[in-house]
């Protein structure tokens, strides 16, 4: 029967697309406004989304040529082009992943800056870079020529790699990403719980950091299944299931990467939504639902989150930048300084 797997490759990935496109939306313009404070980690974010846009509308373009359909029903000329595509995804695949650690380690760069702190995630984003860069040389080098991917009349002259060397590197590859997922998790909080913050509020942080945890999972289940993909006997179905957790992967890293920073524009947003629907002899009203949903402190005020400042008045505030050096805040003492430097981490 002609029938096709593609939908649920196209329904999931687009739906985790969208998801992450407009995460992306909210964090840039959380960083334009009222002045743009765009930094290496955010460009390398947006870079990182734009090939996750490529390589989805090359999936989507392979569809329409017959993939995840059973192959005996496609013609040859559509199984070729499905299959280039196919390949040409893979490739821009390895850097839109690569570019989204990239980020999270540029992040994490400006929030301690200790020498070891440096040198470790120096390290880790230099290994990123070679990890893509062999990985993609690996792409058109195990078989020669590399069209054997797309084009089975070049069989006989074709020469690739042990099977064994192959299944290494593919594993290699994924344990890397799924090590650099772990340590992206978990190792902020190691400071997170040093920070002088309610303690809901540092397990909400611990818990958005540790999102990448889910990319690792789709990375695993992504290598069993590259495992079977040599005896498949239908292609055309087995790359359905790769590519979709290849896309998981992909989206869950890039929803990891940009959740964190959004904190602080969703608590003002939640404010604004929030005045919206209430007038001003409700504040009160709309301050304690937040503080009840573990958004806000009990010492926070909406004036507090909705400007940034505090409502304590002193004859001499003082000007202090935040943890990025994004934006300016008046504070009363070295105290509140410290409080909304800590508040603002992310």
């Amino acid at each position: 029967m002609d029938t096709t797997t593609a939908p649920i490759l196209l329904g999931v990935g687009g739906g985790l697309l969208f998801i992450s496109l407009t995460l992306l939306i909210a964090r840039i313009w959380s960083r334009v406004r009222p002045v743009v404070r765009l930094h290496v980690d955010d460009w390398t974010i947006l870079a990182a989304t734009i090939l996750a846009i490529a390589n989805y509308m090359l999936l989507a373009a392979a569809v329409l040529y017959g993939l995840g359909r059973r192959q005996r029903f496609v013609s040859f000329a559509d199984r070729r082009t499905a299959l280039k595509l196919i390949f040409t995804g893979q490739v821009v695949w390895y850097w839109s992943v690569t570019l989204v650690k990239l980020s999270v380690g540029f992040l994490l760069l400006r929030i301690k800056h200790t020498r070891r702190w440096k040198f470790f995630l120096y390290t880790l984003l230099t290994l990123l870079v070679l990890a893509a860069i062999v990985q993609t040389c690996f792409q058109f080098l195990q078989c020669r020529p590399f069209s054997i991917y797309w084009d089975p009349r070049v069989f006989r002259q074709v020469k690739c790699f042990d099977r064994d060397v192959i299944n290494g590197n593919i594993i290699a590859f994924s344990t890397f990403q799924i090590v650099t997922d772990i340590i992206y998790s978990f190792i902020p909080i190691t400071f997170i719980r040093k920070l002088n913050l309610p303690r809901r509020e540092k397990v909400f942080m611990c818990v958005l950091m540790a999102l990448g945890v889910f990319a690792s999972c789709a990375a695993l289940f992504r290598t069993l299944t590259l495992q079977t993909y040599y005896t498949s006997p239908d292609i055309f179905r087995m790359n359905v299931t790769i590519a979709l957790w290849a896309i998981v992967e992909q989206q869950f890293a890039l929803i990891a990467a940009t959740m964190p920073t959004l904190k602080s524009f969703l608590e003002k947003s939640l404010v604004r939504i929030g005045l919206f629907f209430y007038d001003k002899n409700t504040e009160t009203q709309v301050r304690d639902r937040l503080v009840q949903f573990g958004l806000l402190g009990e010492e926070e005020t909406l004036r507090d989150v909705e400007r940034g400042t505090s409502k304590l008045e002193s004859p001499t505030p003082k000007k202090v930048r935040d943890e990025f050096g994004d934006s300016m805040m008046s504070s009363t003492s070295d105290k509140d300084v410290e409080k909304m430097l800590e508040r603002s981490a992310f």
